[in-house]
């Protein structure tokens, strides 16, 4: 094809027909130029199929990590709620208007005394991130709602962690005048009953002066600040990350949909 071009010109040129041999020569630059924009358009599309096929791939694995979070959120939020309660009970024990078994009790003081904390495991969009690949989300307001769930949940877990683990370890200060620290290892080792507590058999070969700690006036303080830090635990589990995570899976569903 070039011999036969390069023909044309030299025919031209030795006919002297230079005027005929100047359009034609810009003719075939506008060939060239046209071929040089066909040839970058279907290499576009290409790249552009390509990075369409990645998103999907991307949007699907969100998607799926972020179910995960939220079924984790919603059974964290549920088992702080129950430590609330347990918490409840505890305290109408010190004030004498409920009885508890010896085993509950100890049962719900020191489970009372660990503080949940939701921890986010995405690791697709961390990659993302890690790899400057973002741009493949082309949904601008998924992104900036995925980062914004990420700065804020991020933010919300250094405050509470500050704030619960500083009551709890005061918690636990006073608990252990009372009772043997080891019951803790005891209930992390027997984990999987359903009822998490403590045998009275087990109990004996422990130290629990439960009277001593029921008189003690700072106990009915702790128990309760505890409390307070349960229930603030799970307004946040319930209506501030686990609203968010429905957002980001809401707009996933969207943008899935755009590639059926």
């Amino acid at each position: 094809m070039i011999k036969f071009f390069r023909s044309i010109r030299q025919r031209l040129l030795s006919e002297n027909k230079f005027s005929k041999y100047l359009i034609y020569a810009i003719g075939e630059i506008v060939l060239v130029v046209i071929g040089i924009l066909i040839a970058l358009q279907i290499n576009n599309w290409n790249e552009s199929k390509k990075n369409s096929k990645k998103e999907f791939y991307l949007l699907q694995q969100l998607q799926k990590e972020f179910k995960k979070d939220s079924i984790k959120i919603s059974n964290q939020a549920w088992l702080t709620n129950l430590k609330m309660q347990d918490g409840k009970m505890v305290k109408s024990f010190l004030e004498g208007k409920t009885n508890l078994r010896a085993d509950s009790l100890v049962s719900f003081l020191f489970y009372n005394g660990k503080a949940l904390l939701f921890q986010s495991h995405t690791p697709t969009y961390d990659e993302i991130i890690s790899s400057g690949n973002l741009n493949l989300i082309t949904n601008e307001d998924l992104k900036a709602k995925i980062s914004s769930y990420k700065s804020d949940l991020s933010l919300i877990n250094s405050f509470l962690f500050m704030e619960a683990h500083e009551h709890k370890e005061r918690y636990n200060l006073h608990l252990y005048k009372y009772f043997d620290s080891e019951i803790m290892t005891y209930l992390w080792k027997n984990n999987g009953r359903q009822d998490r507590i403590i045998s009275n058999e087990a109990i004996k070969d422990f130290k629990t002066d439960i009277n001593g700690y029921k008189n003690d006036s700072k106990s009915i303080y702790h128990v309760s600040t505890l409390i307070g830090v349960d229930a603030e635990l799970n307004f946040q589990y319930t209506q501030r990350i686990n609203i968010g995570i429905y957002d980001i899976l809401d707009e996933l569903k969207k943008e899935l949909e755009r590639f059926r």
